[in-house]
């Protein structure tokens, strides 16, 4: 599960934006570690729908993929925001991202409780590309440290940014090493112990020792 602390505001189209979304900032390795799928691609398409309740809005994004660095191949992916306009009612999040059709990026995504792909980290999590170089986002999110939960200064919330070929290298080495990690000691020897199984009823008795003649 992506590691995030949520305080979303939702908020009507043209309204001030409030507030921001309170979120631990996730390095590289901690982005590559919560996603089920690490993906290089274009937006397609994207359309917004209520949810079943009526009661909030998300938009689901088509994505055309060019190259999958985590999960199984595949040539196009889906994945769903907080947010969005239908009609002419609007929801915003602070911290879900906006994502244009056209605009291509390196996707960190994973599955929700609804087995749908969202965003680890929110919008963090996505790696706008801009030629050879490839960049997230922090906007609407107010970042604190993962461990301590310490809102982060200024330096400390700079976004990451990568060569895209390095960025897709680095995840791909990571989930590599993750996928060849040695077992402990402890599963070893778990592994090298024998079950025994429940002599059953009796044996103890049979194993008893003998009375002695007279």
């Amino acid at each position: 599960m992506p590691i995030l602390i949520l305080v979303a505001l939702m908020l009507m189209i043209h309204a001030p934006e409030l507030g921001a979304t309170t979120a631990a900032k996730l390095d590289l390795d901690a982005l590559t570690d919560n996603a089920s799928v690490v993906a290089r691609g274009k937006v397609k398409s994207k359309e917004a729908r209520w949810d079943a309740a009526k009661t909030g809005i998300w938009t689901r994004h088509t994505v055309d993929v060019s190259e999958v660095a985590r999960g199984d191949a595949r040539t196009t992916l889906e994945f769903v925001t907080r947010g969005g306009v239908v009609g002419k009612v609007g929801q915003a999040i602070s911290g879900c991202g906006s994502f244009e059709v056209g605009d291509e990026y390196v996707f960190f995504l994973a599955q929700d409780d609804d087995k749908r792909l969202q965003l680890v980290g929110m919008v963090q999590g996505a790696f706008k590309i801009d030629g050879k170089r490839a960049k997230n986002s922090y906007a609407g999110l107010t970042l604190v440290d993962a461990k301590t939960l310490k809102a982060l200064d200024k330096e400390q919330s700079a976004a990451l940014e990568f060569d895209v070929a390095d960025l897709l290298k680095r995840v791909k080495d990571r989930v590599k090493r993750a996928e060849c990690r040695v077992p402990s000691p402890e599963s070893k020897s778990d592994k090298a112990t024998p079950k025994v199984d429940d002599p059953g009823p009796g044996t103890r008795d049979s194993e008893q020792k003998a009375p002695e003649k007279k």
